[in-house]
C-alpha cells in the first residue's frame, strides 16, 4: 500500500494535464437592421395670381412628385385648406374651389378660384396659404401666395352749387373729391353717374376725361349737371335752396385702370349716400 499512493498520484497529474481544452463559444455578430423604404417626396409651388375683380382672384399651383423607389408616387389629394393673412377660411363652392387643370407625368397643375373676404381691416396685402393632404404624404404640404390688395376708390361730394337758375333749367356745380385707399395709384376714365337729392333724380352725366388718383391720396374734380324742370316738380328747387343741406345719392358706373399687372382694369359701380351743402 505504502509503494502505490506515489503511482497513483502521477497518473492523476499526468491525467489532468493530457485532457482537451474546453470548446469556445462563438460571440455573435450583430445584424444591422434593415433599411427603411424611401417615401415619396412632395412640392407645392406658387406660380402666379389673376383678379377677375378687386374681390375675386384665380391662384395657380404646381404639385410635384418624386419618389426614390421603383415605384410611381401618387398625387392624390385627400384633404385640403386655406388660410388668408392666419385666418382659416370656409372652403369655396364646388363649381369653383381647387381644380386639377392639367398633369404632366410627375407634375400637376392646380387652379384655386378664391372670392376674397369683404374686410374693411386696414392692410394693403393678401397672405393665401394653401395646404394640401395627400394620400403618399405623411405630413401636409404647403404654399404661400402674397399679392397687393385692390380695394375700389370712394365718392364723396363735399358741395353743391347753384349756378344759373332759368325758366325750365338749373345749372349747378358738384364738386366731387374721389379717394383712393390702396398703395397704387389709379386713374378714373369713363365715368357715367346719376345725382339724387333727398331721393329725387336731379340728373345725370358722362365724364370721359382721365383723373389721376395718388396713392393714399385723393384727388378733387367738378361736374356741372342741368337740373330739367320739365318732368319733374318746380318747386324741388325752392326746397333745396331752403335746406341748405341736403342728402343726396350718388350713383353710377366708372373705368378704373391700375399700374399692377394682377388688375390692370376693372369696372365698378358705385352708391354713395351722404349729406352735402348747398351753396347759392
Amino acid at each position: 500500500m505504502r509503494t502505490l499512493y506515489p503511482v497513483l498520484l502521477v497518473v492523476l497529474v499526468f491525467g489532468n494535464s493530457c485532457a482537451a481544452p474546453p470548446a469556445s463559444v462563438p460571440i455573435p455578430v450583430p445584424v444591422p437592421p434593415p433599411e427603411p423604404p424611401e417615401t415619396p417626396r412632395y412640392a407645392l409651388d406658387f406660380e402666379g395670381v389673376e383678379a377677375e375683380s378687386p374681390g375675386r382672384v384665380s391662384l395657380r399651383y404646381t404639385l410635384r412628385a418624386e419618389n426614390p423607389a421603383a415605384r410611381e408616387a401618387g398625387t392624390e389629394i385627400l384633404d385640403w385648406r386655406v388660410l388668408i393673412n392666419g385666418a382659416e377660411e370656409p372652403l369655396p363652392a364646388a363649381e369653383d374651389g381647387l381644380e386639377r387643370e392639367a398633369e404632366d407625368g410627375s407634375a400637376s397643375r392646380l387652379r384655386l378660384v378664391l372670392d376674397l373676404p369683404e374686410d374693411d381691416g386696414d392692410f394693403d396685402e393678401y397672405r393665401v396659404t394653401l395646404a394640401l393632404r395627400l394620400a403618399g404624404a405623411v405630413l401636409p404640404i404647403q404654399a404661400e401666395a402674397v399679392f397687393p390688395r385692390i380695394r375700389e376708390p370712394r365718392f364723396v361730394i363735399t358741395s353743391i352749387a347753384i349756378l344759373k337758375d332759368e325758366l325750365v333749367n338749373t345749372r349747378f356745380r358738384v364738386d366731387l373729391r374721389v379717394e383712393n385707399p390702396n398703395i397704387f395709384p389709379v386713374a378714373l376714365s369713363s365715368f357715367g353717374y346719376e345725382l339724387y337729392g333727398r331721393d329725387r333724380f336731379w340728373a345725370g352725366g358722362q365724364e370721359r376725361d382721365v383723373l389721376e388718383v395718388p396713392p393714399k391720396g385723393f384727388a378733387e374734380t367738378r361736374l356741372r349737371l342741368v337740373m330739367n324742370f320739365i318732368n319733374m316738380r318746380r318747386d324741388l328747387l325752392d326746397e333745396v335752396i331752403a335746406l341748405g343741406n341736403v342728402p343726396y345719392r350718388f350713383t353710377g358706373e366708372v373705368l378704373v385702370d391700375t399700374p399692377i399687372p394682377l388688375l390692370p382694369s376693372f369696372r365698378m359701380g358705385f352708391d354713395q349716400r351722404g349729406v352735402s351743402e348747398v351753396l347759392k
